[in-house]
């Protein structure tokens, strides 16, 4: 039962509050910080992470880990090509890793963002030009 409880516990605690106390929380603040100064985009907090999404979904997705602080991009497979930095072979998500130490690259940030902005935006688009057409 003593377990169970443990388990709960630890479930209810979001992972925002743990990654603004890590070692890596500057640097969570600061690329949150950047996220958030778009009117559009919402933050929502999990136990697993915090997202950062538009209308049109996720944006990125954040979490620190013991080796370095996980910033996930939502549409990533399909901004790779333009942005080599991330990293990843999955289906969808791509990744930066950053170190204690790393400094964020904001204009970079702001140009993953804004294009993550258009993808979903094209993606919306091309849904409902489909649905248009039966």
């Amino acid at each position: 039962m003593r377990a169970l409880l443990s388990h709960l516990r630890c479930d209810s605690v979001m992972q925002y509050d743990l990654d603004i106390k890590s070692k890596y929380a500057q640097t969570f603040k600061t690329i949150r910080k950047i996220l958030l100064s778009h009117p559009q985009i919402k933050e929502f907090k999990n136990a697993k992470q915090t997202s950062y999404r538009d209308e049109y979904g996720v944006v990125v997705m954040m979490r620190a880990k013991r080796e370095h602080l996980v910033v996930a991009s939502g549409k990533g497979y399909k901004l790779q090509e333009k942005f080599p930095e991330l990293q990843g072979s999955g289906k969808i998500v791509r990744h930066l890793y950053f170190k204690e130490s790393d400094s964020v690259d904001e204009i970079l940030l702001r140009e993953m963002i804004e294009e993550s902005f258009i993808l979903g935006l094209e993606a919306d688009e091309i849904k409902r030009l489909r649905g248009m057409r039966r």
